[in-house]
């Protein structure tokens, strides 16, 4: 949820010699909103934050910023499917883009989605020797219904044989979690994998402050006084929103003055709040929209549990964010999101698909105080171990090896001295800067 910045001060800063020159290639990237383009934008604050070079190749999107430093946009669609996500279209004028690819002599590709973007990085890698590193961020298995002209049996048949394929041609592979490492390894990957969590910068701590929750709720139009329960995230089916609407039902039978936050947009929004007129009193939830990363710290600050109902999710940041407020969490018990947590200490973890437990975690938090600002301590705690600074040491440390492993990249073209005209490049790879269709 929300974006990276680079306030973050880095450790240590690299010599110029001694700077690397990295190109990421992702199909999500700002303004798009989601955990990849977190986990891009934390990725490469840290590493510029160090000196080293860093380009990104993303998909055009209309409302991107500009001008943007080192940002290569290709030509992109927005299908009926999903109007969200922009996508770079499968054909490139592949001769400009190769001449350009090496005259920026890249030191690592590490791509972040393994489909047009990150087949054009790999590509480009692997033909000339530099190494290829990719992070695995998405359960793709599970997002299948965002494909629906083709059968899931058809979708699942590609993703078993297309994904092993793909990474395994990867020097090195990063995972968020021990649930996507295990995921790629059953699909028969077997490259060497990191797990790195994606880093969550810790809140100022006048945004913690009591001042702050208070604000962030008179802002939100949230009750000052009464139990607060936040959700954040995209409404989306694989979110699972619907069963933590059913969770807050037995919830408010057992604290009846409690309420419900979900802060986010997207396809389900209506859908969930016509849930809500036949589960719950009116005023007993808030649909707060998508909010700005901005106003979340003092927001999650704000509430009294973090509830994540999602089963689908390789790290869930949110968790993470809510962790770094000392927000306690309750979240379902699958998939990668719950493995940061640690139960009973900073949060709980619950069975899948039982409601009834979920709601006594709940309610046990918000009925014991002691047990409550114990949970708090504990989060603001363990969050120290989540930071960019660390998640940043050890991509570094996954680029070293690969490329000790990989030896010198081939290169024809002398490195460039400073940084290349970005305007002259996309001009060679599509005729329209940002363009962005609509099919």
């Amino acid at each position: 949820m929300g974006l990276a910045t680079e306030t973050e001060a880095p450790e240590s800063a690299v010599s110029s010699a001694d700077a690397l020159r990295v190109g990421l290639f992702s199909e999500s990237f700002h303004p798009v909103q989601n955990g990849v383009t977190t986990s891009v934008l934390t990725l490469v604050a840290g590493l510029r934050a160090r000196q080293h070079r860093v380009w990104v190749f993303a998909p055009a999107h209309q409302r991107q910023r500009g001008p943007e430093a080192n940002v290569l946009r290709f030509p992109s669609f927005v299908s009926s499917f999903n109007r969200e996500y922009p996508l770079a279209y499968p054909f490139l004028p592949r001769l400009a883009l190769s001449a350009h690819f090496s005259r920026l002599r890249m030191d690592v590709v590490h791509t972040h989605t393994p489909f047009v973007l990150g087949l054009t990085g790999a590509n480009l890698a692997i033909s000339r020797g530099v190494p290829l590193i990719a992070t695995f961020h998405t359960l793709y298995s599970q997002y299948s219904h965002y494909v629906p002209f083709l059968p899931d049996v058809a979708v699942q048949s590609f993703l078993e044989h297309y994904l092993p394929w793909y990474y395994n041609r990867c020097s090195e592979i990063i995972c968020p979690s021990e649930t996507a490492s295990r995921s790629l390894q059953a699909q028969g990957v077997e490259r060497p994998i990191e797990i790195i969590p994606t880093g969550i910068p810790l809140p100022a701590r006048e945004a913690l402050s009591q001042s702050a929750r208070e604000r962030a709720r008179a802002q939100f139009d949230l009750p000052p006084d009464r139990p607060l329960l936040l959700f954040a995230g995209r409404l989306a089916p694989e979110k699972n929103v619907a069963w933590l609407l059913e969770v807050f039902a037995r919830v408010r039978a057992l604290c009846p003055t409690a309420c419900l936050a979900i802060a986010g947009g997207g396809p389900c929004l209506e859908e969930l709040q016509a849930l809500t007129k036949t589960l719950l009193p009116a005023g007993a939830v808030c649909f707060l929209g998508p909010t700005p990363r901005r106003h979340m710290d003092a927001l999650y600050a704000a509430a009294d549990v973090f509830c994540f109902p999602s089963p689908s999710e390789t790290q869930g940041l949110v968790i993470g964010e809510a962790r770094a407020a000392g927000t306690p969490c309750v979240v379902v018990d699958a998939g990668g999101a719950p493995e940061t947590v640690r139960d009973g200490e900073d949060g709980f973890r619950t069975p899948p698909d039982d409601a009834a437990a979920f709601a006594a975690r709940v309610v046990q938090i918000l009925h014991d105080p002691a047990l409550r600002a114990h949970l708090h301590a504990n989060a603001l705690r363990n969050a120290r171990q989540f930071t960019p600074q660390t998640m940043v040491e050890r991509v570094m440390t996954v680029y070293e090896r690969a490329r000790l492993q990989s030896g010198p990249p081939r290169w024809n073209h002398p490195a460039l001295p400073e940084d290349l005209n970005w305007a002259a490049v996309e001009q060679a790879v599509q005729e329209n800067r940002g363009h962005t269709r609509r099919v």
